[in-house]
Order: structure tokens, then sequence, then C-alpha cells
């Protein structure tokens, strides 16, 4: 089973040329590797078996943040290594990029249908604008997850600032968290005694500045055309923008997709987009 959803960047180590040699003579091996999986799989099941005579449903393995492989990895092991990958005798659930859902290669051809897990839709979905509505009851699906964790009334100054957070993450929840942090520490740096106005839009420059960093100028005209058309493009720019969180992807009544609104706020972006509406 295949879960997609969009990941984030996360650190890579540089593997010593050991490291390289091991991994080379592991892919020949390869074979071998997953028959002595299956055999200590086979073992466990029936000492599993002989201490609990009921149980006859096997082993659930769940792989989890594969999605935050770059989608070159990603490619390689899901499509180049797929039947390895369900060879294991036993239920596996693989966290992929949602990405590699967008590849060129059929994933169905090798997994079931993929569970896509998409942004939480906090949008009036509109084909021809570009700046479209929010959806209230989106907005507070994601609020609630704030109001869950911190007494409101005592950490925000006022309870439009849940609204303010929860329009800035886009329906991402990890995004949604990082930003509410950052406004947290930010508050308390500041020796405040709660989050303020200030402190949400400091701690949304703060994001905004990580994306404008890691943005090539080339792809604003591409995010601009998502903004435009509400659908990525089927290339590696396309997959680059879902992966690096350029770009959201939601789904129910329709799949289409939108720009983070973190990356909207852009000068560079915006400046793309006013392109790319005047010569619509």
């Amino acid at each position: 089973m295949l879960v997609a959803g969009n990941g984030q960047w996360s650190a890579w180590a540089i593997a010593p040329r050991q490291g390289a040699r091991d991994i080379i003579h592991l892919q020949k091996d390869i074979g071998r590797l997953q028959a002595d999986i299956n055999l200590l799989l086979g073992d466990a099941f029936v000492k599993l078996k002989s201490k609990y005579p009921e149980y006859e449903k096997g082993f659930l393995i769940i792989f989890d943040n594969l999605d935050r492989v770059p989608p070159n990895v990603a490619k390689h092991l899901f499509c180049d290594y797929a039947f390895q990958l369900q060879s294991l005798y036993c239920t596996i659930i693989y966290t992929a990029p949602i990405s590699i859902v967008y590849s060129e290669n059929n994933l169905s051809n090798s997994f079931d249908t993929p569970n896509i897990v998409p942004m939480v839709n906090i949008y009036e979905f509109e084909q021809d604008k570009t700046e479209i509505d929010h959806n209230d009851d989106g907005l507070t699906a994601i609020t609630s997850l704030i109001e869950q964790r911190v007494e409101v009334d005592a950490v925000f100054e006022s309870r439009q600032l849940l609204v303010d957070l929860a329009k800035a993450s886009g329906g991402h929840i990890r995004q949604l968290m990082q930003i509410a942090s950052q406004a947290f520490l930010t508050a308390a740096t500041r020796d405040r005694e709660k989050v303020t106005a200030d402190d949400i839009i400091y701690a949304i420059k703060q994001e905004q500045f990580n994306f404008e960093r890691s943005i090539s100028t080339e792809y604003y005209s591409a995010l601009a055309a998502v903004c435009v058309n509400k659908d990525v493009s089927k290339d590696e720019i396309g997959r680059l923008m879902l992966f690096s969180l350029w770009v959201f992807e939601y789904n129910g009544k329709n799949r289409w997709n939108y720009v983070n609104p973190v990356v909207r706020q852009i000068h560079a972006f915006q400046e793309a987009l006013k392109s790319a509406t005047s010569n619509r």
C-alpha cells in the first residue's frame, strides 16, 4: 500500500566511500536479502501463532517518512524496486512523496491505487480566479488543531490570530505548526504575555524568507501558471514544486493545485503573476 503526501526537505549526510561500496554490494545481493527477511518473517509468525493461536493476520510494517526523500530517490525506490518492495511476506504501508504520484510511471501497475493525503481544503475552489476566497469550515477545522493544544484566550491576543495562522498554513498541518511555534518563540523573546499580530506576521515572514532562499528565479513563472490554471505541470519542475511545498494539492469533488500562501506573498511571485494574468 502506498500513501502519498507533501513532504519537506530534510538533512542528508553524504555516505563515505565504504558506505557507497556497501550499498552497491547490497544491491547485488538484494534477492538473497529478500529471501532471508522472508525466512525471518515466516519463523516469527510461526512463533507468534504458537503463543497466540487465535492470531491470523500476520504482520503489518509501516515505513514512515519516506515522503521526505528527494524525488529522484523516490522514483528509483518505488519504480525500479517496486517488485522487491512488495515481495516480503507481510502487509506493508509505504509513505511516499506526492511528487512520485505525478511521475510518468504509472504506480498502479505496481501498487494498489495510492492513498493521497491532500491538504485540508481551506478554499472555495474557483477555476477562473487567481485569488480565491477561503472556506469557513476548512478554516475552523485548522484552527481547532491549535485550540486543542493551547488555551487560546490565555495565549493569543485575539482569536482572529488563529484564523490568520490557518490562512497562512494553506491547510498544511506541518506548516501550521511551524509558523505557530515561531510565533510563540517570538512572543516569548519579546517578553510578551500573549502572541500578537506582529508575532504572527514575523513568523510568516520567516517562513517566506526560507522559501525565497530556495526558489530559483526561473520557477516563478511556473508557479504563477499554477495559480492561474489550478494545475501543476506534469514534469520535473512540477514534481519539484510539489515536493518542496511551493505548491499544494487539494481534492474532493475536484483535484486541483494551488500555490502555498506563504510563497504567494513573495514579491517575485507577485510580479510573475501580474505578467501571467496581463497576457490572458
